[in-house]
């Protein structure tokens, strides 16, 4: 079917819509603002199959409205319904063979009244370190709840325009453009990036977004609202090429500057690595890097005396049989009178190896049974 215009009636599997006023256009998806039967304003998001390059596109964006119609938060509009229409009938989406015609996808979620953001910043309107620890307290419960699904949902397109904040106040987290994107990356030409150029992070530019982008792209979009600067007017740290959270905002609370801080690291492997570590820095704690895990050496419980007795006297047996003593006896001699320093040498050994006297004696009968083998069987024919 054609795109919605204002004015026509949608009707899907649990109520009709009566389309109003566009509210955007991304790639291939369009939303509308609408009324359902019983007077509840929603948003129709509509995805025209006909405008794809092919069906994985179509896939992608119906394995994420899936997702998103299971999502149950206060901060994140309610998802009513998901169907597949061609203007005359609705249908369940793996239905949608049965469709004749162009046929589009439809989500149908919540519409959250309020200002955006982005609507804040253009209105010059100014956000208090309070104000902004609250609205960044609620954000991160919300991400807390969709990093923590199975798998994790990550939104990749946090910024200030993608938030409102109601008339109560309370901070609504909408379009989550990872449907629409994830599809317009495999069915358009040219389209690689993912999310909004300067609140997203590097490993999302590599097409990598994870939990921690998000934080990224939150964080992001708190200091552009504290500073009324947009991400490429930021101040740098030179050394690292890091937003300069405290010359950014200067005269926030230490801990809330600290959150930022660590929300904006470049690397993704230095960067707060969940919504709860930052809460937790927000809440005061101070996060320990954790340590690699090192050996501790094992005390030893056998007195050292017993292994380096031995293992001294054979090596200094050894030392004088051939240094100084090797021309006084012939061959035959030297092999038999191995027996003295070999067995105490390996005696010390094992035992100063294995911590044990059961070891200094498997040693040195080890090494009884080696030279009396090489007496027996190679020295004879030697």
């Amino acid at each position: 079917m054609a795109e919605f215009t204002a004015g026509q009636r949608i009707v899907g599997l649990k109520s009709g819509y009566l389309v109003g006023e566009r509210l955007g256009e991304g790639g291939f998806g369009l939303a509308f603002v609408a009324t359902a039967d019983d007077g509840r304003r929603v948003v129709l998001k509509q995805l025209r199959l006909a405008r794809m390059g092919d069906w994985k596109a179509m896939e992608l964006f119906e394995r994420e409205a899936r997702v998103l119609a299971a999502l149950a938060h206060p901060n994140i509009p309610r998802c009513h319904e998901f169907f597949a229409t061609d203007g005359a009938r609705a249908v369940d989406p793996g239905e949608l063979s049965g469709l004749t015609g162009d046929a589009s996808l439809v989500l149908v979620q919540d519409h959250v009244d309020g200002a955006s953001l982005a609507a804040w910043v253009a209105a010059s309107t100014r956000t208090t370190a309070a104000q902004a620890e609250a609205l960044l307290r609620k954000l991160l419960g919300v991400l807390d709840y969709l990093h923590g699904l199975h798998p994790p949902v990550v939104h990749r397109d946090i910024k200030p325009g993608n938030i409102v904040v109601t008339a109560a106040g309370e901070p609504m987290l909408i379009d989550f453009g990872a449907i629409q994107d994830r599809a317009r990356r495999d069915s358009e030409v040219g389209s690689t990036s993912v999310g909004t150029f300067g609140f997203f992070p590097i490993e999302q530019v590599l097409g990598k977004a994870r939990p921690a982008s998000d934080l990224y792209a939150l964080a992001m979009t708190m200091v552009v609202v504290l500073s009324h600067r947009q991400p490429d007017e930021l101040p740098l740290d030179p050394s690292t090429s890091k937003v300069d959270v405290r010359e950014a905002c200067p005269g926030l609370p230490e801990r809330l500057t600290r959150a930022l801080d660590g929300m904006l690291e470049p690397a993704v492997g230095q960067r707060l690595a969940s919504a709860r570590d930052v809460l937790a820095v927000l809440d005061g704690e101070v996060l320990q890097p954790q340590a690699a895990d090192i050996p501790v050496p094992k005390a030893r419980s056998l007195p050292a005396i017993v292994s380096r007795v031995p293992l001294y006297t054979g090596g200094a047996a050894a030392l004088l049989l051939y240094g100084f003593f090797f021309d006084a006896f012939s061959e035959s001699e030297l092999v038999s009178l191995s027996f003295l320093w070999l067995i105490p040498l390996a005696f010390g050994l094992g035992a100063r190896l294995n911590d044990s006297i059961g070891g200094g004696l498997r040693w040195a009968v080890g090494a009884t049974l080696l030279l009396g083998a090489f007496l027996l069987l190679v020295f004879p024919a030697l």
